[in-house]
């Protein structure tokens, strides 16, 4: 996804690089309404997300129509292909958007609309990244259990199972695991190494749990046991990224939809406000 909007954005670099004539030739109202039907398609995406009013209109389509044609109109109805068009949409909208900015002199609120359409781009650009790197790194989850609402429940099934195993057993094995894993159960590991984690797709585990696996010796004859005391504070590292890693991607997606909101309203004033004071000369 996010080199394939990267790519994207190049087209769109390049064309405008090479029509340097077409502003003044379209005028701001025909690519100001070029650039605004490119972000209702866009916006489409959302609503095929939260409705399934797109989806039932494509199928009522597809019965209607030869079935080689159906079968493919039914395979482009997809999330991965409508997230995929969303994205290619969003940035190609840049061009007639880029066009219709030079078109003419701006205002502070066209100004402040500018930055704000491109700060929608730059956040989908980080939400296309997440997209990419998220997968990778929820498969080293515990059966990706990345769930917020089991979250908790399950930090404290993990706590439990190793203070039960611990029962009974030597000093030396009680000492190494009250000094070393323990606290990995009850603490949390910083966000910023979790998410260069997740950035780079490795295991937070291997670092969190480093001093602690290099303890064995301490643990005198229950070695075998307190590696399965470590496997369960990796089991608990690993839940933990996927934790963080699924209010990265929730809080993003916020984040997202709040500036397209903004952006709208922007949108809004910036149309009405032409239309009044200017008219369709």
């Amino acid at each position: 996804m996010t080199l394939w909007a990267l790519l994207c954005g190049g087209v769109v670099v390049a064309v405008h690089a090479a029509t340097g004539a077409i502003p003044g030739r379209l005028g701001s109202y025909r690519s100001g309404i070029i650039t605004l039907v490119g972000f209702v398609l866009a916006a489409a995406y959302s609503a095929r997300k939260r409705t399934m009013w797109l989806s039932e209109s494509l199928r009522w389509l597809a019965t209607r129509l030869p079935a080689s044609i159906a079968r493919r109109l039914i395979r482009i109805d997809h999330l991965k292909t409508w997230g995929t068009m969303h994205i290619t949409i969003g940035v190609i909208a840049m061009l007639p958007f880029w066009w219709h900015v030079d078109a003419g002199r701006a205002t502070p609120l066209e100004r402040a609309l500018a930055c704000t359409v491109v700060t929608v781009v730059l956040s989908g650009l980080f939400g296309a990244a997440i997209h990419d790197l998220l997968p990778h790194s929820r498969r080293m989850g515990p059966k990706s259990q990345a769930f917020l609402v089991d979250v908790e429940v399950s930090y404290h099934q993990l706590y439990v199972e190793a203070e039960e195993s611990i029962l009974g057993h030597s000093e030396d094995l009680v000492r190494a695991y009250l000094k070393y894993v323990r606290p990995l159960l009850n603490g949390s590991q910083p966000p910023a190494q979790l998410i260069w984690a997740t950035l780079r797709g490795i295991d937070p585990a291997l670092r969190a749990c480093q001093a602690a696996r290099l303890a064995v010796a301490p643990a005198g004859g229950d070695g075998p046991l307190y590696n399965e005391l470590l496997g369960i504070a990796e089991r608990k590292v690993r839940l933990e990224q996927n934790e963080f890693n699924s209010r990265l991607s929730t809080a993003w997606l916020r984040f997202h939809i709040a500036l397209v909101v903004i952006m709208g309203v922007e949108i809004a004033f910036h149309v009405s406000g032409v239309l009044y004071f200017v008219g369709f000369k």
